[in-house]
């Protein structure tokens, strides 16, 4: 048996095997059943060519000859269902198919079937014929206007080509007289493989790679082989105890030698048939290890951006950090087109989902792909219906594989809806043990595919080390607060025994001197005394207050379901009796909030500091405004972006007066502890405010502007909103 006829059975049992894998796949196409169909036809002309090798009867030729009248047809039926083709050459085409086919089958049980003129005849009509249908899949590259279209119908054309070429190149080998090489089946093998994955992947680069595993796998088993061959022919026709030594001293050295040599093969193959992927793929390996030594988290988004972006292989680049409150993910840094500033949570929640079920990575390509499929495998009715109107009881199978389907398509609708937002054809969410605690974003939106799989590997370490860092970083900052925490109370502590015994003696000695026995100027002097000391009294209270840590939602039992719209009613009647003459407190309380969990106490007294503070800037009179509501607009969360979904279930707090303002260069420091512009403050009451806000899992904001007043907005998450979170391991710890 020569090597052809070995090579024929090889492109049958392959033929087989791929057929077989297409009709047993659920959901078959007609697609691949058509392709099912080619390869039974290639599966019973090799399988004829290898049994007339073997056998040398004629019947097997008949077979043969028979299905190589049938390759073109069932080759120009695979080809329509896969580009579509509707042209009018294309149905001429066909229709020469199938009557050769006819021809060729009442041939091959004729007695003319072994005349060598019959078979040159249908061998050189079935060559036309091969040669069209491959001309199609040529035309139909140059009509693509995508580049990636373009190349994935490359590749095909060519291994066409090239299969058809070598065939019948083979057979005016075998008809000159000589012996014909095996290449057009071992050909005919790859290339049935490869296309069998073009069908099933969608991802061009992901052929590409298969491509480069093609090339590794051929030069590592060449040089594999001749280890072999070179040490069994060594042995020559020495004893079997001495070829069974050789064999084990080979397959020793073919596993020393096989991963290192498959690695070295497959970095070269990479480096030299695919450049741009290599380089981009060093330049990862080395931004993560450059990341590595970042702390600062606004220094990584700096780093890992600029790096991704240098490359250019990124047209947008963007990273997005948890918010404070857990409700939503606000963008830290970006490269290219701006994306949105911030995105909710309830935009989000199909994104973190996915993230926390183990998805690494989200590419739009494969979401649009599948929502593409969905479309065509649901009825119009259930496609319009909303998933959640879909009732699983009482209905049959198939209406309860439909809402599934619905249900995927309203999951990946929403997934896709995210990633415009934040402009990403490459979503990685960034995981810190349970939780996802940002995404790094990327896209390249000059190609469909931008990103191959070992790609996509070196992005997914970059994104590992970047979570590694953002979670350090916060560990850092809290074990910072903690420490300094620890730090003001001992002070305090020591504060409070060593200065309030003597302001106390002060005071006391103060007050007994009875004023009106002083002269006028002594009893004012002796006024100022005890205010003074009621003043430092104060600071020391307030101090304590800020060093003592305060609880925060979910690690108290004082945090219960509260109405903001009455705890600020409450503390407004308290403070209107001690208003001075000529300020007044307006307040506009939005209806139906939800509730908040809160402790009612602390939020009485983040109200009382804002509502001092705006009467204290309005020394000549003005208006204190009060308003509740939930923000319903983006504009109203000082976003300049349009999102996709409004603001999550927030309730809004805004303190704006009418007072002088705060000056630009203060309003990134009057949260900082002991700072103050005013004569008298202790620079305590504002970041105590910002304490008992974040405890509460809310935000506070400032904007102001000389001469025109300030406006303080609190923003607290509803408890529906923080039970959403927690469910999705988002919520504060």
């Amino acid at each position: 048996m020569d090597a052809r006829t070995q090579s024929a059975l090889l492109a049958a049992v392959v033929s087989f095997a791929l057929a077989i894998a297409m009709l047993l796949r659920q959901g078959r196409t007609r697609l691949w059943t058509a392709f099912a169909l080619l390869n039974f036809s290639i599966l019973a002309y090799e399988l004829g060519e290898f049994l007339h090798g073997i056998l040398h009867a004629d019947g097997w030729q008949r077979i043969t000859l028979g299905a190589a009248g049938v390759v073109p047809s069932a080759l120009l039926a695979f080809l329509f269902e896969f580009q579509g083709e509707t042209s009018r050459r294309g149905a001429l085409l066909k229709r020469l198919a199938f009557a050769t086919s006819a021809l060729t089958l009442g041939l091959a049980v004729s007695p003319f079937a072994l005349i060598p003129a019959a078979q040159v005849t249908v061998a050189s009509a079935v060559f036309v014929q091969l040669t069209a249908s491959v001309s199609l899949l040529y035309a139909r590259m140059r009509r693509a206007q995508s580049r990636t279209e373009r190349a994935r119908l490359f590749y095909l054309w060519v291994g066409a080509a090239l299969c058809v070429g070598l065939t019948f190149g083979e057979l005016l080998i075998k008809m000159a007289g000589w012996p014909p090489p095996p290449f057009a089946n071992v050909a005919l093998t790859v290339y049935l493989y490869f296309l069998s994955q073009t069908i099933q992947r969608h991802r061009l680069l992901d052929l590409n790679e298969l491509l480069g595993k093609i090339v590794v796998l051929a030069s590592v088993g060449l040089v594999l082989a001749a280890i072999y061959g070179l040490l069994v022919r060594w042995t020559g026709g020495a004893s079997t105890g001495l070829f069974l030594f050789n064999t084990l001293v080979a397959s020793f050295v073919i596993l020393i030698l096989f991963e290192p040599l498959k690695a070295k093969v497959e970095e070269r193959v990479l480096a030299l048939f695919f450049a741009e992927r290599h380089q981009l793929v060093m330049a990862l390996h080395a931004l993560r290890a450059k990341a590595a030594a970042v702390v600062d988290v606004r220094q990584l988004a700096q780093v890992v951006l600029d790096g991704l972006y240098e490359t250019r292989r990124v047209t947008h680049a963007s990273l997005y950090l948890l918010a404070d409150d857990g409700l939503g993910y606000k963008r830290l840094d970006h490269r290219g087109p701006a994306p949105a500033p911030y995105i909710d949570l309830a935009t989000l929640g199909a994104l973190v989902q996915s993230a926390l079920a183990g998805q690494k990575a989200l590419l739009v390509e494969l979401i649009e792909r599948r929502l593409g499929e969905l479309r065509l495998l649901l009825p119009d009715e259930v496609q319009s219906r909303p998933p959640e109107e879909a009732n699983a009881n009482d209905r049959p199978p198939d209406a309860n594989q439909n809402s599934a389907l619905a249900e995927e398509r309203a999951r990946l609708s929403e997934i896709g809806a995210a990633m415009a937002a934040m402009r990403a054809g490459v979503a990685i969410p960034l995981m810190a043990g349970q939780r996802v605690v940002g995404f790094l974003c990327l896209l390249d939106d000059r190609v469909a595919e931008a990103f191959a799989s070992d790609e996509l590997a070196a992005m997914l370490e970059v994104a590992d080390q970047a979570a590694l860092t953002i979670e350090n970083s916060r560990l850092y900052e809290r074990m910072k607060e903690r420490d300094r925490l620890a730090a003001l109370g001992e002070m305090a502590a020591g504060l409070a025994h060593e200065i309030r015994n003597p302001l106390g003696a002060i005071k006391g000695a103060a007050q007994y001197l009875d004023p009106k026995q002083l002269p006028p100027g002594d009893s004012e002097i002796l006024g100022i005394i005890v205010e003074e000391v009621n003043r430092l009294d104060s600071v020391v209270a307030q101090f304590l207050d800020y060093s003592r840590p305060f609880p925060s939602v979910g690690t108290s039992d004082r945090f219960t379901p509260t109405d903001l719209n009455d705890v600020i009613g409450r503390t407004l009647k308290l403070l209107e009796p001690t208003l001075p003459v000529g300020v007044k407190i307006v307040s506009e309380l939005g209806p139906q909030l939800p509730p908040i969990l809160g402790d009612a106490e602390q939020l009485k007294q983040v109200f009382i500091n804002l509502a001092l503070n705006a009467v204290q800037a309005m020394p000549d009179g003005g208006t204190l405004t009060v308003r509740t509501r939930r923000p319903v607009q983006p504009l109203e969360m000082a976003l300049s972006d349009a999102l996709p979904r409004y603001a999550a279930d927030l309730v809004e707090v805004r303190f704006s007066d009418t007072g002088a303002g705060i000056p630009e260069e203060a309003k990134d420091r009057i949260f900082i502890p002991f700072y103050t512009t005013k004569t008298k403050g202790t620079g305590l009451g504002l970041a105590i405010t910002q304490r008992i806000v974040k405890g509460h899992g809310g935000t506070i904001e400032v904007q102001s502007r000389i001469g025109e007043g300030t406006e303080f907005v609190l923003r607290f998450p509803s408890a529906s909103a923080l039970d959403t979170a927690g469910k999705l391991g988002l919520a504060q710890n």
